[in-house]
């Protein structure tokens, strides 16, 4: 599993989520693809509309549909979303999904009306306004929520052997504050390492946030699984920084640390270029210097940038 031995690195992918894409950028190119397919195909909800109005009324559906998942899953990442089953997590950011949804799909049906009424629910959308997101709601909710599980089937399907951890003894009431933590650091610690795969080990050089995902980024490889970087990054505090609001880094990984006025990063001993955000550069000027600072050097690795 390793090629390091070779003079190469090998980047181990769990094939979530269109591969190794980032899931903006993946559900862009769905979105995009839908758009056309419908088009094309003519379904009974744009019956009787152009080639060009039946186009935009897809990718206005559909575009909709995307901004409001995304909404929902950034919304979602300050949330404590790892402590949930997946299925739930997914299913919570469907939900509010379809909610964010609903009111702009009322205002589309405003610029495409329903040539007649037909059915219960049509008539009590058409008592109100209010009436009228809540049946919007009601028709959108399950087309969502099987779409947005569709698309992260090949993390649910794929699901990695872990290590058996015995979970840690619930900390006494007698104990301090400081104590308090440390326990839940550890506690944090030891979810995380049962989320990663066996084969990735143990040894995390970088992770960084897509959406209410993490890409996790061991000496061995890379995994993707469900979290919040602040959630985990704070029980990591004594291992590493978070140089970005969406990346974290090992300090023991860092090869080199690189700012100027226009870029700053991180150089990682796997060949990952860690961005740094604007409000880090002094932290980690401060702590690190511009020198290098791990003890492996980077050998014939080519650098891959991260966010």
């Amino acid at each position: 599993m390793n090629d390091k031995q070779s003079g190469s690195y090998s980047m181990l992918v769990n094939g979530t989520v269109l591969g190794a894409t980032p899931i903006k950028t993946s559900l862009l190119l769905v979105a995009a693809s839908l758009s056309v397919l419908f088009t094309l195909v003519k379904p009974e909800a744009s019956a009787g509309l152009g080639f060009w109005a039946r186009f935009s009324f897809w990718v206005l559906h559909i575009g909709i549909g995307l901004l409001a998942i995304l909404l929902a899953s950034y919304c979602l990442r300050f949330w404590r979303l790892a402590q949930l089953s997946t299925v739930l997590s997914l299913g919570i950011t469907g939900v509010i999904g379809a909610a964010l949804a609903a009111p702009l799909y009322c205002v589309v049906e405003l610029m495409y009306p329903p040539e007649l009424i037909d059915g219960a629910l049509d008539e009590f959308a058409s008592q109100g306004w209010w009436q009228a997101i809540v049946a919007e709601f009601a028709c959108v909710m399950p087309i969502m929520l099987m779409s947005w599980y569709t698309v992260n089937l090949p993390y649910l399907l794929n699901k990695p052997v872990l290590t058996t951890i015995s979970e840690p003894d619930a900390p006494d009431d007698s104990f301090d504050e400081t104590e308090k933590e440390i326990q839940e650091r550890k506690q944090r610690l030891e979810h995380l390492y049962e989320r990663l795969p066996e084969v990735l080990g143990r040894d995390i050089v970088a992770i960084s946030s897509d959406l209410h995902y993490l890409n996790v980024y061991t000496t061995l490889g890379k995994t993707m699984i469900l979290g919040s970087l602040k959630y985990y990054a704070e029980a990591l505090v004594d291992s590493g920084m978070q140089v970005h609001r969406a990346n974290w880094v090992a300090k023991k990984h860092i090869v080199k640390v690189h700012i100027t006025t226009t870029d700053a990063y991180c150089v990682m001993t796997n060949g990952l270029k860690v961005a740094i955000s604007r409000n880090k550069r002094k932290e980690v000027k401060n702590y690190f210097g511009q020198s290098v600072c791990a003890p492996a050097a980077l050998a014939s690795v080519p650098l891959r940038r991260v966010k």
